[in-house]
């Protein structure tokens, strides 16, 4: 069995080779069917329409490129229900963290859940993220 830091490590690793080795950016997803766990979000019209969202991509690309001229949006953002700027995601949760890749490149990554998610646990593991992923790209240069 895997220690999750290890695990961890392992995917900021791959993230980070992925992300200093490609110009344009790209938009990738993982665990998206670990959503349909959560009884609050059983309604099957709307999961569709949110596992489509995580599938095609279209409108997560939209999102980061919409952000990536604001600097307000630069480090982690919490969206919750509403608030949040992705339709289909209107009855989630979202925790996002744009970190900075080198000078005027950003990245992001997002975590999605349920309303009632622990944001204090989601904020910490994303600023852990974020310094892991500074350190990879700080060791690419």
């Amino acid at each position: 069995m895997y220690k999750r830091q290890t695990v961890i490590d392992s995917v900021l690793e791959v993230i980070g080779n992925v992300l200093t080795s490609e110009d344009d950016p790209e938009v990738y997803t993982s665990g998206a069917t670990n959503i349909l766990k959560y009884p609050e979000l059983s309604d099957k019209e709307k999961m569709v329409d949110l596992l489509s969202t995580f599938e095609e991509k279209q409108r997560l690309e939209a999102w980061v490129n919409d952000e990536a001229t604001d600097p307000e949006e630069h480090g982690i953002q919490v969206y919750i229900g509403e608030e949040s700027p992705v339709a289909s995601m209107r009855d989630c949760s979202v925790v996002t963290a744009t970190y900075q890749i080198k000078e005027g490149v950003y990245g992001k990554i997002g975590i999605v859940g349920p309303k009632r998610m622990d944001y204090e646990k989601v904020v910490g593991t994303l600023e852990s993220c974020m310094q892991q992923l500074d350190d990879i790209f700080k060791s690419k240069t």
